[in-house]
């Protein structure tokens, strides 16, 4: 387990975006990277819009999957198990569908096309963008959808049983906005779905490391979108929270993160960060506040080929 092994030391890990899994030479090279920079945990998408980078018979193939022969997920199972490096499987959990061109899926067992009746969709209006705002996202089920939370954890629980995965990775896990739900005591829905996902995953891996992304601020995570995640903590429904500290100044990274670790003192954290192009002494300052803050390690966002400085510098202040 991450944490027994890696004990007294501060972790590191990367988020990598469902694009960079698409093909085996993508995969081998992430793997490659990874070694290189000694980054031992890589939170991989493999769910990313209510779609699978893995062999599933609940929802379809991803459209991005050019190669019908490759089964990302098991590939980065494989070879992270042949060089020392822990995949996690990152899967987003309310946000199931958005394109370019507001266009639906293909796939007519896509759930946006199956399943309508489960999709949040305020005042009846159009589902691509349920209330109109400038903050719209894309398509998200309604938690409170009992069929819908059922799928979800459903899905999550596949992942588990069928691939030898290190952990996890919970992601929007939450409502869009609070003015989606219905009324703020909706938030008990999102932590049903954590819960019951954590009952059913550990039911089928006792050893599995449950991790989730989360808004960093607790207040703003609780009022803005009914996201309770101190209280999946102090459930132990969680075993490691990712806070979002996505912030170019350096002391609100460090009082984010501050924030977060104040709010669950006993479960391990990663920070998680931003790579932003070109910023090395930046990012050297993000993950010296992360420690700061009291966090376990550091996430970075995301794996990118054309982000090798500033990953570099992750690595090696990291290391320190």
């Amino acid at each position: 387990m991450i944490f027994a092994s890696a004990r007294g030391s501060f972790q590191k890990a990367l988020w990598v975006v469902r694009d960079r899994i698409t093909t085996t030479r993508g995969i081998d090279d992430l793997l490659a990277d990874s070694v290189g920079w000694n980054i031992r945990d890589l939170v991989v998408q493999v769910r990313g819009r209510g779609d699978a980078y893995y062999a599933s018979a609940l929802e379809p193939r991803a459209e991005a999957l050019e190669d019908p022969a490759l089964d990302p997920l098991a590939h980065l199972v494989r070879g992270g198990a042949a060089v020392g490096v822990r995949i996690h499987a990152w899967a987003n959990g309310t946000f199931v569908w958005s394109s370019p061109g507001d266009s639906l899926p293909r796939s007519p067992a896509h759930l946006v096309n199956a399943h309508p009746d489960w999709l949040l969709r305020p005042d009846g209006v159009r589902y691509l963008d349920p209330v109109g705002g400038s903050d719209w996202e894309g398509t998200y089920i309604d938690p409170t959808n009992a069929a819908a939370r059922s799928h979800t954890v459903e899905v999550f629980t596949d992942i588990v049983r069928r691939y030898a995965v290190e952990g996890f990775h919970h992601d929007y896990i939450r409502y869009p906005q609070a003015t989606y739900a219905r009324s703020p005591d909706d938030h008990r829905a999102i932590t049903a779905l954590v819960r019951e996902t954590s009952a059913r995953l550990r039911a089928a891996r006792p050893e599995i490391v449950i991790s989730a992304a989360v808004f960093p601020d607790p207040a703003v995570a609780r009022e803005r979108v009914l996201q309770r995640w101190p209280e999946w903590a102090a459930e132990k429904l969680i075993d490691l929270v990712c806070p979002m500290a996505y912030r170019t100044d350096t002391a609100e990274v460090r009082r984010l993160l501050g924030a977060a670790r104040g709010a669950a003192p006993s479960t391990p954290m990663w920070g998680g960060l931003m790579a932003y192009d070109g910023e090395r002494a930046l990012m050297r300052d993000h993950v010296r506040a992360a420690r700061d803050a009291g966090c376990d390690g550091a996430i970075l966002f995301a794996y990118d080929t054309e982000k090798r400085d500033v990953i570099d510098a992750f690595a090696a202040e990291a290391e320190r």
